[in-house]
């Protein structure tokens, strides 16, 4: 009932999905604002061995190293692969809480393929690749499914060879149902409006889209089904070849594609030369994808593109400038050469330049690297610097330096990496290219403000990246939260905001009016992560910290730093409510570094009172509250003066009364005596 949470929610089907118009790595839903971390969960051995091997850690992320991939997330649950040698099977783990739901094994005997085992250990049939939730409409069937799959060609078999079976999963229970063979290797690979995965191709004067829902729903009716329903069939294996939803013939075009916006068109063309051997000019062009007019041309330029600072044959066959990327949203596309570390922006309507970036910082040669977002060109790489340019005008909107720390890092500023763009927020990690141990200490995962570049947060991680990511590959946002491997442990992490639990009491709940109580209370952190730190002894409760203190304060529960000797907690906002009705607003306080607060109040009336301590929540934590009750009864009656009393006189004491009281002091003694024997008799 509750449709509009919509909003709050997110899945990370990874590759081609997360790309959204011009933005690769884009994740939906909110992006966390804080340091704060859910939960963290070991992918392998991780950290420092033992003495006899002295600081060197477990085997991190290289060639051969750990991967966190693909990652997929989707409703509430993670996938990713074993990235350990041998390489076989995928986990399902809880987003909430860490936890593993189950381990699905791949090994066994190899079957139908025959293609075994990957030099590396990897077992690649079945091994995840990305997720899909397809959304089917027709007229008695409606909503989505929820899939993973596991796509052999995009992983090099035997020999550099790749498998062209695909294999469909269920994503609620991880079980296998069917399965495509004879995909094709090459095309484009995006994600159509209803969910389907297509590859889109040029070839031989035509235009092509492959389409899983069609291989496996290819007929327009079934024998054993003509209502227009979605129905793979189980233990099916579909022919690719059945797949294609859109086969027409295009005029003649050069080059190949660069974008594709499903619905609507495909950009493709030439980039042209511009060396010391030659000029030719380039040309894009675009094809129509709208129904009724599929492969029409829509239009086509020519340009000069920008000149190149060396030949191909001075580079070994290879051109130094890398181009054109097309960014329609924005009506330009743009080159760029490692060598003069510039990037050329030009108009996609009349072919002509607009715009040259700076030179980028020059440890950028080893990987120039750039995403587009909210109207911005952001270049990042090897050099430490994130620059955000505006796409169309080339005005330097902002400038971020991951400034080093110390004096381990080999590249003066930390190489940083985009992981992943959400919710106006950017999600930078720092690595290299191959980690050798001991790996060098300092860098972090960091947040930054896409609109002013100002850093929100940031952490100690050492992210994965494989080969050229700087530290930024394999990162998920969903449902709020954020994914990443620490190569410093080797365990992965989740970021986001947590639940909290507040706690209000009052020692002397009954007291006279005129009295003075104390209020006390607690807010801690509830999240999954702190509570299993809890279970396992090594803290009585984990208090909620201000989110200014977030950073420090994590890194010594997870990552066994030092404790920060300065920390508050969270506001407290304390009310009274009494039984008349009368409302007061008694305060705010701040919790202190155990989570604990006080506050003295004296009740101004009598009556019964509902006290009630809420926490209105942080970037790091939800809101939470509690109520407590104080009955404040009339006020002690005071006291007069005590005015002084004439002695009484002492009574006098006959003979006769002193007689009597001996004899019956005696007769008292002579019992007690007599019990006093029967007992040790």
């Amino acid at each position: 009932m509750n449709r509009d949470w919509y909003r709050l929610a997110g899945n990370w089907l990874a590759g081609a999905a997360q790309n959204v118009g011009p933005t690769t790595g884009f994740g939906y839903g909110p992006g966390p604002e804080s340091a704060h971390i859910m939960w963290a969960t070991p992918m392998w051995a991780g950290g420092i061995m033992d003495e006899r091997f002295g600081n060197i850690g477990y085997q991190s992320y290289h060639y051969e190293g750990l991967n966190f991939y693909p990652p997929i997330v989707l409703n509430g649950k993670l996938y990713y692969n074993v990235e350990s040698i041998p390489r076989y099977g995928w986990y399902c783990v809880d987003l909430y809480t860490g936890e593993t739901e189950y381990f699905h094994n791949t090994t066994g005997p190899v079957v139908g393929t025959g293609r075994g085992h990957y030099l590396s250990g990897r077992i690649l049939d079945g091994l995840l690749s990305f997720g899909q939730i397809y959304n089917y409409e027709s007229p008695n069937q409606h909503g989505g499914f929820p899939y993973l799959w596991s796509a052999g060609n995009l992983e090099a078999g035997p020999n550099g060879m790749p498998s062209t079976t695909w294999m469909m999963f269920d994503a609620f229970t991880g079980n296998w149902i069917c399965s495509i063979e004879n995909v094709p290797l090459s095309g484009t690979l995006v994600y159509g409006k209803e969910g389907s995965i297509l590859k889109y191709n040029i070839n031989n004067g035509r235009l092509t889209c492959w389409n899983t829902s069609r291989a496996i729903w290819y007929k327009e009716s079934f024998a054993t089904n003509t209502a227009w329903m979605w129905r793979p069939v189980l233990n099916m294996t579909y022919d690719a070849a059945n797949g294609y939803s859109l086969n027409v013939s295009i005029p003649d075009v050069q080059g190949r594609l660069l974008a594709v916006r499903e619905g609507e068109f495909v950009i493709g063309g030439t980039g042209g030369q511009n060396d010391e051997d030659a000029v030719v000019q380039g040309n894009l062009w675009a094809l129509s994808l709208k129904p009724g007019e599929e492969g029409t041309l829509l239009w086509s330029i020519a340009f000069n593109p920008p000149r190149a600072s060396a030949t191909a044959t001075e580079m070994g066959g290879r051109s130094p400038m890398s181009g054109p990327t097309v960014v329609p949203e924005y009506n330009v596309f743009f080159f760029e050469e490692a060598v003069t570390l510039q990037r050329w922006v030009y108009d996609l309507t009349t072919g002509q330049q607009l715009w040259e970036t700076d030179p980028d910082p020059a440890l950028n040669f080893y990987g120039m690297s750039d995403k587009i977002y909210q109207g911005k060109l952001l270049t990042y790489g090897y050099g430490g610097v994130l620059i955000a340019y505006n796409i169309t005008t080339g005005e330097k909107l902002w400038t971020y330096t991951a400034t080093n720390v110390g004096y381990e890092s080999p590249y003066g500023n930390y190489p940083i990496g985009i992981g992943a763009i959400a919710d106006g927020k950017i999600y930078l990690g720092s690595g290299e290219h191959s980690a050798t141990q001991p790996i060098w200490r300092g860098p972090n995962l960091r947040c930054i403000d896409a609109e002013t570049g100002k850093e929100l947060w940031k952490i100690s991680m050492h992210g994965v990246s494989m080969p050229m990511g700087n530290g930024g590959s394999n990162y998920a946002i969903a449902d709020g939260s954020l994914l990443a491997l620490n190569a410093y442990d080797n365990q992965i992490y989740c970021y986001g905001k947590g639940p909290s639990a507040t706690t209000v009491s009052i020692k002397n709940d009954v007291i006279a009016k005129g009295n003075t109580v104390l209020i006390q209370g607690t807010v801690t952190d509830e999240c999954a992560g702190a509570k299993k730190l809890i279970e396992e002894g090594k803290f009585n409760i984990i208090p909620a910290i201000a989110d200014e203190y977030q950073e420090d304060w994590m890194e010594y529960l997870y990552m066994q730093q030092p404790c920060p000797m300065d920390l508050n907690g969270v506001t407290v906002k304390l009310e009274a409510f009494g039984e008349d009705g009368s409302y007061s607003e008694l305060g705010t306080v701040t919790s202190n570094s155990y989570g604990d607060f006080v506050y003295e109040w004296t009740p101004p009336d009598e009556g019964v009172y509902t006290i009630m301590a809420t926490f209105e929540g942080s970037d790091s934590y939800w809101s939470s509250y509690d109520a407590t009750y104080l009955s404040v009864g009339p006020a002690a009656a005071p006291s007069g003066p005590i005015e002084p009393e004439e002695p009484a006189e002492a009574p006098l004491i006959t003979t006769e009364v002193a007689i009597i009281a001996a004899v019956v002091i005696a007769a008292i003694v002579g019992v007690v005596a007599y019990w006093q024997l029967r007992k040790r008799k």
